[in-house]
């Protein structure tokens, strides 16, 4: 059995209603928030989440604050952005930044579903200690220079 992922969804109410029964439908447990102050108050007692997915345009900031409220809280969360327009700029903006993907209008069930489980894979594994994400290569390497 999988890992259950926990999502953060930062995105106005009346803009969240299809892609939240898409979660859902993916079995991804979600915690909904409308804005960038909520999401603070939430990421500062839900340690769960893996994964923040936002709106790219929000009532109090965008996603470069939801990015910032990510790094003050130290969480080993990805950031994903929702637009409702594919654009090449801001993708290219949002890798810079640090967040993990984009995910474009009309939602895709099946791209979702991969994007928010690479993130939440990544939030894991940055989430170990150094010590044990060392690769299988890294380990070998040790064990034959020891030989």
């Amino acid at each position: 059995m999988e890992p259950k992922i926990t999502v953060m969804l930062i995105m106005a109410r009346e803009r969240r209603l299809a892609l939240l029964e898409t979660l859902e439908s993916c079995a991804i447990d979600v915690l909904p928030v409308c804005d960038c102050n909520e999401a603070r108050r939430m990421l500062e007692t839900q340690l769960q989440v893996q994964v923040v997915l936002t709106d790219r345009l929000l009532p109090d900031g965008d996603w470069r604050v939801v990015l910032e409220i990510v790094a003050q809280a130290g969480a080993n969360v990805q950031v994903v952005v929702c637009s409702r327009l594919g654009d090449h700029t801001l993708l290219i903006d949002v890798l810079e930044q640090g967040a993990y993907d984009v995910l474009v209008e009309p939602y895709q069930r099946e791209e979702i579903r991969r994007v928010l489980e690479a993130a939440a894979a990544r939030s894991y594994i940055r989430s170990l200690p150094l010590a044990q994400s060392t690769s299988h290569k890294t380990k070998a390497a040790h064990a034959a220079s020891a030989a």
